[in-house]
């Protein structure tokens, strides 16, 4: 599973049980931490989910920016839910710059009018991390 957090949503991509493919699955509106980790929670439990991607932006320099630093922040409250909750859950930090860029632009060559893309671009960074990882 990859998540694309950001501060009004998530979204949410998945991969096929092969890990050969990656699509998007769901755009969740943001809450309170709880009632979005419990959401996040449902789909772990209802799809099996045992890693975790969370894309973090990075600078030019290849820094964690000031939004990567809360990403970071809501990434590591969510392990300590997952932990309390009794799941084993391996979280993969990916660098996820310029992925809403190309989901934005991959809707617009499409020709579909997408407003919110932030499921696209976990699975745009999903597709990529599970590319390099199945490469010799």
């Amino acid at each position: 599973m990859a998540l694309d957090v950001g501060f009004k949503r998530i979204g949410v991509a998945l991969s096929d049980p092969l890990r050969l493919t990656a699509y998007p699955y769901k755009i969740i509106h943001r809450k309170s931490n709880r009632e979005t980790f419990e959401e996040l929670l449902r789909i772990i439990d209802e799809k099996d989910v045992d890693t975790i991607l969370v894309g973090v932006p990075l600078s030019l320099e290849g820094r964690d920016t000031k939004i990567g630093e809360k990403i970071k922040k809501f990434a590591t409250k969510f392990q300590q839910f997952l932990k309390e909750s009794g799941r084993q859950v391996s979280f993969v930090f990916v660098d996820e710059s310029y992925s809403t860029l190309e989901a934005t632009n991959l809707c617009r060559e499409l020709g579909k009018k997408r407003e919110e893309v932030d499921d696209i671009a976990a699975a745009i960074f999903l597709r990529d991390w599970l590319a390099f990882k199945g490469s010799p």
